[in-house]
């Protein structure tokens, strides 16, 4: 795959979108951790709806300003990888966390890497195509 100055101009808007949305997911979460509680079933839906939000959001930045495909018919694919990559990272981190000892943010951060760099691609070449 050759890299020219529109490539690298995507790849930074991308990064930017999905920076945004992790701080926006995270902040939906803290909030919403804080008014709800922090039982496991408040923290279940705590993480659901943020992810709602946040993954809407980086649709929109994603298909208007990274992709620039405004076409419907990438939604369903969108959010089909918003869930594969949920269900992905969640299981990954405990399969690691349950056979090393390392702290849970570092091998979440490290996945969370990995699936980002896939994501770029199914996006770019799958998605909004």
């Amino acid at each position: 795959m050759k890299i020219n100055k529109q490539e690298i101009i995507r790849i930074a808007k991308y990064v930017f979108s999905a920076g945004s949305s992790f701080l926006l997911d995270l902040g939906c979460f803290t909030i919403l951790s804080l008014i709800l509680g922090s039982s496991t079933k408040m923290i279940f839906i705590s993480t659901i709806i943020a992810r709602i939000i946040s993954s809407i959001y980086n649709y929109l930045i994603n298909s208007r300003i990274v992709f620039k495909n405004k076409s419907k018919k990438g939604v369903i694919g969108y959010f089909l990888l918003v869930i594969i990559q949920m269900i992905m990272s969640a299981t990954i981190v405990s399969l690691i966390k349950r056979y090393l000892n390392i702290f849970t943010t570092i091998i979440k951060f490290i996945v969370d890497i990995i699936i980002f760099i896939v994501n770029y691609i199914v996006q770019k070449e799958i998605v909004f195509k």
